[in-house]
């Protein structure tokens, strides 16, 4: 087969950079701050409110529990109007380069959350904030976070800007993603270092998803009529996802 009818997924090394360096800031940022501690406790403690507000509490449990779902689903309906607009067919080689990047964060976020050990904050503040809900898990880094980035950066960072859907959905994806993020602040489930920690392994994810998935475009021999089919298969693999991620 000719190579050259072989897909891959193209990032400017300048921009993969970028992102190894802004993941190295977070991480760094991360721990400074479950270093430094006061600004992690205050700003968990600011969010005491949340609790007295019902709208604004179930506000962030509904983002929590469906942010990461939606992002999901999203992707489902990407995949079956790229049958529909060909413009949108240049999408196609991004989803499994997703699904590669969401693996790979979410093993290394949960691996890493293993490793610290870090309490949560309703052990580290208790009697100080209004979350009383123990966890079976661990705080450093939030898992929210880290898949729910792991999701969202891929399609933000690499997608064209040059389509006006795709402009639109980076929108979407970067105000639920971060959403999802802040909902564990204002839930106090997570510290702030947390966050930060899950941005920087999501961001790391990015970079190793690419390697990854053009290894296996090119060990598959994978062409458009290949992607098309592999494609449609995506498709039900995020909505299991999405449901996957809406009862964990």
């Amino acid at each position: 087969m000719d190579n050259k009818n072989i897909v891959s997924l193209e990032i400017h090394k300048t921009k993969m950079i970028s992102i190894v360096a802004s993941s190295i800031f977070f991480f760094v940022f991360a721990l400074f701050l479950w270093k430094q501690q006061k600004i992690d406790f205050a700003i968990v403690l600011m969010h005491n409110n949340v609790f007295e507000n019902d709208i604004l509490f179930n506000f962030f449990k509904l983002v929590s529990r469906f942010g990461m779902g939606f992002i999901s689903l999203i992707y489902s309906l990407l995949i079956l109007l790229s049958f529909r607009n060909e413009e949108l067919a240049v999408n196609r080689p991004l989803f499994l380069y997703i699904v590669f990047v969401f693996a790979f964060g979410s093993i290394s976020g949960d691996l890493l959350n293993i490793l610290f050990e870090r309490a949560r904050p309703v052990v580290q503040l208790a009697g100080q904030i209004s979350n009383n809900t123990l966890s079976d898990t661990f705080s450093f880094p939030s898992g929210h976070t880290t898949k729910s980035m792991s999701l969202a950066l891929p399609f933000i960072l690499v997608a064209s800007n040059r389509n006006f859907m795709n402009r639109i959905v980076k929108t979407i994806l970067l105000l639920s993603s971060t959403l999802v993020c802040y909902s564990r602040i204002a839930l106090q489930r997570h510290f702030p270092s947390d966050v930060f920690a899950g941005i920087a392994i999501a961001l790391l994810a990015v970079v190793i998803g690419h390697w990854i998935v053009n290894f296996f475009y090119r060990r598959q021999s994978i062409d458009d009529d290949k992607l098309k089919s592999l494609s449609f298969r995506l498709c039900f693999v995020f909505i299991g996802l999405a449901i996957l991620l809406t009862i964990i």
